[in-house]
């Protein structure tokens, strides 16, 4: 289950809506990112690990190394500079802001009391948005 917070500044109400649970995936053979969502997540992650291995049955040993190897999450990123939004794998991926170019992303999940990148006089308060 993903828990959902809702971020908003205290002076501009600039909002950003963060999930606990991240966006896991596998890569496949040319490194292009398959999205699994929940519910139904993990039977889909094992038959694309059977379509993508040329296996009829998962060979659990087997399944849990091609997840260390292939596997990841991308998780919501802010960036408290420019504001701008993203989604990266913090284990795989360059945790700079393409757009400013700055080295200031933070995970959307650690935004309470944080200063609001859009209007830089307040700070965001969050309060639970639901479960998924």
């Amino acid at each position: 289950m993903a828990e959902c917070t809702d971020f908003s500044c205290n002076v501009c109400g600039f909002k950003i809506e963060s999930w606990s649970d991240g966006h896991p995936y596998l890569t496949d053979g040319s490194g292009k990112r398959h999205f699994f969502y929940h519910p139904g997540d993990e039977d889909e992650c094992r038959e694309f690990y059977q379509k993508e291995m040329g296996r009829l049955r998962v060979v659990e040993k087997d399944y849990l190394a091609f997840w260390r190897d292939r596997g990841g999450c991308e998780v919501s990123l802010i960036c408290l500079h420019c504001g701008r939004q993203t989604q990266r794998d913090p284990e795989r991926d360059t945790m700079r802001c393409t757009h400013c170019r700055r080295n200031e992303l933070m995970d959307t999940q650690e935004l309470e009391g944080r200063s609001c990148p859009k209007c830089k006089r307040g700070a965001f308060c969050g309060e639970f948005g639901g479960i998924s």
